[in-house]
């Protein structure tokens, strides 16, 4: 009766080893991806105010949620659809956010950027054909930064990021921003888009192309 016991006791242990072994086999995504942390509440994901455009959640269920910007800039209407990641008492440029790699400029999949006519983008006066556009940003250090419209729209982060399929690349200014931003928000001020997250603004002017 003693050895009938023993041998499912021991069976059930070597199962709970093998199946603990697999876990400790995980690793951590990175943390511009999403987790199964809860997700935040409606009331915090949207900067309050007339801001002048619209911002409206397309995905809320995600704990870096979906934001669709909708308005004009320089007459030409515009469209920024990007995850919304939260700082969460992390340190972001030169950490999470690392120098010399090209970041999807939000989180989970790539920012993408729709613009209804030809524009002309950054202080280089780049011409950028009518379309959509993944949104990419290079920061070499935390005062320099490079903006990049890629031909390929729909990808997830800049894992299969092609820098052969860039349509554009302008040079992004960037100053400190008047208050801290927990949440990463695009926005429209006047003839620049602007990126904001921690204490960091990113922003690049925007004209309409000459016809």
């Amino acid at each position: 009766m003693y050895k009938k016991l023993i041998f499912p006791a021991f069976c059930l242990l070597l199962a709970t080893a093998c199946q603990t072994n697999t876990n400790n086999g995980n690793t951590t995504p990175p943390a511009t991806t999403d987790t199964t942390q809860a997700a935040p509440d409606a009331a915090d994901l949207i900067p309050s105010g007339d801001l002048g455009y619209e911002l409206k959640v397309v995905d809320g269920s995600l704990v870096s949620p979906r934001i669709e910007l909708s308005g004009e800039i320089a007459g030409v209407p515009l469209k920024i659809n990007y995850g919304s990641p939260a700082v969460k008492g992390r340190t972001i440029f030169g950490d999470l956010i690392p120098y010399e790699q090209v970041w999807r400029t939000g989180a989970n999949e790539a920012t993408r950027i729709t613009f209804a006519n030809d524009v002309m983008v950054g202080t280089e006066g780049q011409k950028l054909a009518a379309g959509t556009y993944s949104l990419f940003t290079l920061p070499a250090a935390k005062d320099k930064w490079t903006v990049i419209f890629n031909t390929v729209a729909d990808q997830w982060g800049a894992y299969d990021y092609d820098e052969a399929a860039d349509a554009v690349r302008v040079s992004g200014n960037s100053m400190p921003a008047p208050e801290k931003a927990e949440r990463m928000h695009f926005a429209i001020d006047d003839s620049s888009i602007k990126i904001s997250w921690d204490d960091l603004i990113i922003s690049f002017p925007v004209t309409a192309a000459s016809k």
